[in-house]
């Protein structure tokens, strides 16, 4: 196994910009929130905090963030194009 958090069971070769805490990010389409939360290169870099999580199947709710203004667990939510993802250490209220 190499290199940090999920990978796509496919890569297609398209990508994806989404915005984490403000920050652009381009990703493997086809993957959940989370797996782009945790595969974003601001997390390597120590720049954001993954959001915690255990079980990966929406149960839990510890993934909770912010899409598009809306909460959601991570886990269960595809990423898309032009999303605007918040983590929780950067919701303004």
């Amino acid at each position: 196994m190499s290199g940090q958090g999920f990978r796509p069971v496919r890569d297609s070769g398209e990508r994806i910009m989404v915005a984490i805490d403000g920050v652009e990010h381009e990703l493997p389409a086809g993957m959940s929130v989370l797996a782009a939360l945790l595969c974003a290169d601001a997390v390597a870099e120590g720049r954001v905090t993954p959001p915690d999580w255990f079980c990966g199947i929406g149960q839990c709710q510890r993934c909770r963030v912010r899409i598009n203004g809306r909460e959601a667990a991570a886990c269960q939510t595809p990423a898309r194009p032009g999303d605007v993802i918040e983590t929780r250490e950067n919701w303004s209220g």
